[in-house]
């Protein structure tokens, strides 16, 4: 009888031992890289594979189509239009399209960072390091999309994350028109402040007044554990950035 028992438990983790190795074998090749070829480019961030297939690049976003600057990391791509590169696919995006890692001659999702083309969004966890070492080097260098207007340092900002509202004050008897406000996802919103005004502005729904403004938003922008604020005035330049959880 011991003996009986001896087997069937042997062959239990025989099965187990072969499930897990499968499992394994399944999630490597979820990961692999494969060689695809590179037929368009739609903008900074995204592109169309010879085989049909859409791409968005992972950990990185770049400045919206006729935006400014939105042409550096664009042309960047392009270099890659029908070129062979290879690709590791992680997941699907909620617009259908594959999010992914590409390699050409560079890691090219890093290095758009590291040139200053783009800026980090929901990066990995295994790869934070890596993405926050590049983006602050770029920072510094004032590369691409780092470039700071001169009147950078005239904007005091404080956020409120609970209750969705920035305080902005500027510091400067400078009248700033059409700055573009930002976090790290897409969505853009435009706002005036004119000198030595103590400007408030929410991300709800409300009624403007002179010193209060409403972007309307149908969800909260700014995110509790991690996110960036940009303004950026009408040619681009870095009026304003910072970041918070990181």
């Amino acid at each position: 009888m011991e003996k009986a028992y001896a087997i069937i438990f042997s062959l239990l983790i025989t099965g187990l031992i072969a499930s897990n190795i499968y499992l394994l074998s399944f999630e490597d090749k979820t990961k692999e890289r494969e060689t695809v070829i590179i037929s368009k480019i739609l903008d900074g961030d995204t592109l169309d594979l010879g085989d049909g297939r859409r791409i968005r690049l992972l950990n990185i976003n770049a400045p919206e189509k006729n935006q400014p600057l939105s042409e550096l990391s664009t042309n960047f791509l392009k270099d890659y239009e029908n070129e062979t590169v290879e690709i590791e696919v992680t997941g699907v995006e909620k617009y259908g399209r594959l999010l992914a890692r590409i390699y050409g001659d560079k890691y090219l999702n890093l290095e758009l960072v590291r040139l200053g083309l783009v800026h980090k969004y929901i990066v990995e966890d295994s790869e934070l390091n890596l993405y926050e070492k590049a983006e602050s080097d770029a920072l510094k260098k004032q590369s691409g999309i780092w470039k700071t207007s001169e009147y950078n340092g005239c904007l005091k900002i404080e956020i409120n994350k609970k209750d969705e509202l920035l305080t902005i004050d500027n510091l400067c008897e400078i009248d700033f028109k059409n700055l573009a406000l930002k976090d790290e996802s897409t969505k853009t919103s435009k706002f005036d402040i004119f000198g030595n005004q103590h400007l408030v502005i929410h991300s709800g729904k409300g009624q403007d007044l002179k010193d209060e403004l409403y972007l309307n938003s149908p969800r909260n922008i700014w995110n509790d554990d991690k996110d960036s604020i940009f303004i950026r005035d009408e040619s681009g330049l870095l009026l304003y950035y910072d970041s918070y959880g990181y």
